[in-house]
């Protein structure tokens, strides 16, 4: 029995070699296509420069969309696109009625030309939020949710400044991801009433926390098979799963992660995906509070960040956008 038991732990074993060795060939292969252009543009991303905006987000008391700092954030980070010199820079203002009271919210939108009308969004909430969701006054650093993703933009909007670009860019912060999406439900009825022509979005939702996703990404498509929440419209499936392709194949190429496909699931993409647009995310996958103690803590602090995991999944998502633009 022992002996059966050893040969089966030997074929186990030489199996999962044999896969190593061919993920290990295909990485290979990817990586002698390197497109220069692109390279050259991940070579500008600055680790120091993503770490010292994740940092200053995270320094303010809350971000909670009922407190007196989120519009101090926003303001902040209206004026860091500004500093790098978009002058059509603005915010998307909306009131939303949260717990019986009306609070006057903001988005924030940063417009980059491109030569078409073509439009590729960048997305990610700026909010954050304690386990109880009223709770606006106790401190909510929320450095990977959503810092992360915010100065992964930041940057990335830094590097594309002087980049001439066949699409459109937009680089779009929303409020009230953590009260159910109210920033981009009222952002994304937006671009349907104003008939922009939305081509892919790209959604950055809690990307510095790999410690439950060790040395992989989560590259979030929509095939989720659950069609009533999050799934609503199916038409817009395929492009997706190739627009996700795109992205797994610069994980390949441009860094040392490993791509796992994953099913768009409850962040701001939803309010686009239901109004039939194609949308992708990132993810560290790390939204697990029961494995996870610092989701939706005091202690989901800037020393928790992997910046070296960060940067990676910055150049991912840049190189996305430089292949999209491509097409």
């Amino acid at each position: 029995m022992c002996k059966n038991v050893d040969n089966s732990l030997k074929i186990e074993k030489n199996v999962f070699d044999t896969k190593l060795v061919a993920l290990e060939m295909m990485t290979s292969d990817i990586k002698k296509n390197l497109d220069e252009e692109i390279s050259l543009e991940l070579n500008k991303i600055s680790l120091e420069n993503i770490k010292a905006k994740l940092i200053k987000l995270s320094s303010y008391h809350t971000r909670h969309t009922k407190s007196e700092y989120i519009n101090e954030a926003a303001d902040w980070l209206k004026s860091e696109f500004e500093r790098i010199g978009y002058e059509n820079t603005f915010f998307h203002a909306f009131t939303e009625r949260i717990d019986d009271s009306e609070f006057k919210l903001k988005n924030i939108i940063c417009n980059k030309n491109g030569n078409n009308r073509k439009c590729i969004i960048i997305c990610a909430h700026y909010d954050s939020r304690m386990k109880c969701k009223p709770d606006h006054t106790t401190r909510a650093p929320g450095a990977n949710d959503n810092a992360s993703g915010v100065s992964a933009i930041l940057e990335i909007a830094r590097v594309l400044y002087d980049k001439k670009l066949e699409c459109d860019l937009q680089f779009v912060l929303f409020s009230g991801e953590e009260q159910n999406f109210l920033g981009s439900e009222q952002y994304a009825k937006l671009i349907r009433e104003k008939n922009i022509s939305l081509y892919r979005l790209i959604n950055l939702d809690m990307i510095g926390y790999p410690q439950l996703n060790p040395g992989k990404i989560i590259i979030e498509t929509d095939n989720n098979p659950n069609y009533e929440e999050h799934n609503r419209v199916l038409c817009n499936d395929k492009e997706s799963i190739e627009c996700g392709k795109t992205m797994i194949i610069n994980t390949y190429k441009y860094t040392n992660l490993i791509p796992e496909e994953r099913s768009i699931y409850d962040s701001d993409y939803e309010a686009f995906e239901k109004r039939g647009y194609v949308v992708i995310g990132a993810y560290d996958g790390s939204a697990e509070p029961e494995r996870n103690p610092h989701y939706h803590s005091i202690t989901d602090t800037p020393d928790k960040i992997d910046w070296n995991y960060l940067t990676s999944v910055t150049k991912i998502v840049l190189a996305t956008i430089l292949s999209i633009n491509k097409e």
